[in-house]
């Protein structure tokens, strides 16, 4: 009999810094976090409920067990796909839940988007 899946996936919840791929948002802006603030924010994140839900879709939570979350403080994995992990990023493991399994394996989840809020702060404010 064959082992049952563990459903497990690990991947980039949010890179440090700016992404040299990406040139402007959908909003106009161009925003990240520096490595000390997503460090704080990853922490926040296990505080305060570590909830997983599908696409920013009320309803959803529950979808992913959170197993692993961490930055990324090694040198320079690339993971092969395109995507190279650098020390600051923040890397979150979980075991999905079948239904989210299911739409991982079709390729239909591609990576973490955490949801949240933020304060932008525009070079050169006083904050």
């Amino acid at each position: 009999m064959p082992e049952p899946e563990q459903r497990y996936v690990l991947g980039v919840a949010y890179q440090a810094g700016p992404d040299p791929r990406i040139k402007r948002g959908a909003d106009g802006g161009r925003d990240y976090f520096t490595a000390d603030e997503l460090e704080k924010a990853a922490w926040n994140f296990l505080r305060h409920g570590r909830q997983v839900g599908l696409f920013h879709a009320d309803g959803t939570e529950g979808a992913a067990e959170i197993v692993e979350s961490y930055i990324w403080r090694g040198a320079p994995w690339d993971l092969g796909n395109g995507v190279v992990v650098k020390a600051g990023d923040w890397l979150i493991g979980a075991v999905l839940d079948p239904a989210a399994w299911d739409l991982y394996k079709a390729g239909r989840i591609t990576g973490w988007s955490p949801q949240g809020s933020a304060r932008r702060i525009t070079p050169g404010s006083s904050e």
